[in-house]
């Protein structure tokens, strides 16, 4: 009798602990279940997971380029990050600045700490160049094609950035990585046939709306940089418009619609006469002066167009040139309007 009354008190024990671990384990799911799905998630769970068992440290990330390279006296924007993170976040600060009136190296550290105490931080750089530096837009128009993939190995072998209007062709890998890369991915043409675009202004923003949203479609980016097929003092479109003067129709209503576009002030000679990577390389360090702003027209379909760009880049840093790519707030080498 009394061996009876020891094993039910030994089972009413187990049983108690057996209740209590369900209980913990039940709540644990639970936990697990609601930061799984944090969309209805119930005061109290939130709160006891990110005081107790949270482990998870905040996730950063830069809004803009992790490598920045402007010329001293140029405008800086902080540009911040953007964190994210299951629990309240008490801390997030900027650490550094960039002094853009001095040449020099610098970084901006971002830091955030979420309320269990787990913290992460992210580095922006920023170099900035002396005043009388010159600056290298190189760009490259009618791709991705079949030699894009090894432009942006050289690209990234010398960490240089560089624009690339895109046209409905290629691959949308080419794009994905293009963007991927801090390379600007602006806008050319979807057809790129000129007796289409350049009827009238309807069929030319079906064109280049339809381009767009390309690039939105692989990289969620939607770009509002362009260059005109043949540039914006191309007399080719008078063929198509009916005498309608298309071109100076488009500078306008382009930039109405919130677009900015560009044309070039060296010209590589790639689409033209020129038809060695001798040839282009000549064509673009010929015209470079000092202290000069370039934006440079090359063509990344052109397999000797693409061989020339390394030893353009090699020229460019060592006679003390920046290489950027395009934005808005670039110089836009704009042509003289010629219908």
């Amino acid at each position: 009798m009394l061996q009876m009354k020891r094993r039910r008190r030994v089972l009413a024990r187990v049983l108690v602990v057996a209740l209590v671990f369900c209980g913990m384990l039940i709540n644990t799911m639970l936990i697990a279940a609601a930061v799984n799905d944090a969309r209805e998630v119930p005061s109290d769970v939130h709160s006891e997971y990110c005081t107790t068992m949270d482990q998870t440290e905040p996730e950063i990330k830069l809004i803009g380029d992790a490598e920045i390279t402007l010329r001293a006296g140029n405008d800086y924007t902080e540009q911040g990050v953007e964190v994210e993170d299951f629990c309240e976040i008490v801390t997030q600060e900027t650490v550094g600045s960039a002094d853009t009136q001095t040449a020099g190296n610098y970084e901006v550290k971002y830091r955030a700490v979420d309320e269990r105490g787990n913290e992460n931080e992210i580095v922006r750089k920023v170099t900035v160049r002396p005043q009388n530096s010159g600056i290298i837009y190189l760009t490259f128009d009618d791709g991705p094609g079949p030699y894009t993939a090894e432009l942006l190995d050289i690209l990234a072998k010398y960490n240089v950035k560089a624009t690339f209007f895109v046209t409905g062709g290629g691959d949308d890998d080419l794009i994905l990585r293009e963007y991927n890369e801090g390379h600007a991915v602006a806008l050319h043409s979807l057809t790129h046939d000129y007796a289409y675009i350049y009827q009238n202004l309807d069929t030319y923003f079906e064109d280049l709306y339809a381009v767009q949203e390309r690039v939105k479609n692989i990289t969620g980016y939607t770009s509002y940089l362009m260059r005109f097929p043949g540039g914006s003092s191309n007399l080719v479109s008078a063929r198509y418009d009916g005498g309608a003067g298309i071109m100076s129709q488009l500078v306008n209503e382009v930039e109405a619609r919130g677009f900015t576009y560009f044309d070039w002030n060296i010209s590589s000679g790639d689409a033209g006469s020129v038809r060695t990577a001798d040839g282009v390389y000549e064509s673009v360090v010929s015209r470079l002066e000092e202290g000069g702003t370039y934006v440079v027209l090359q063509h990344d379909i052109k397999e000797f167009s693409v061989a020339a760009v390394e030893g353009i880049i090699k020229y460019g840093l060592e006679h003390g040139f920046l290489f950027d790519k395009l934005s808005a707030s670039s110089f836009t080498a704009h042509h003289g309007v010629n219908n």
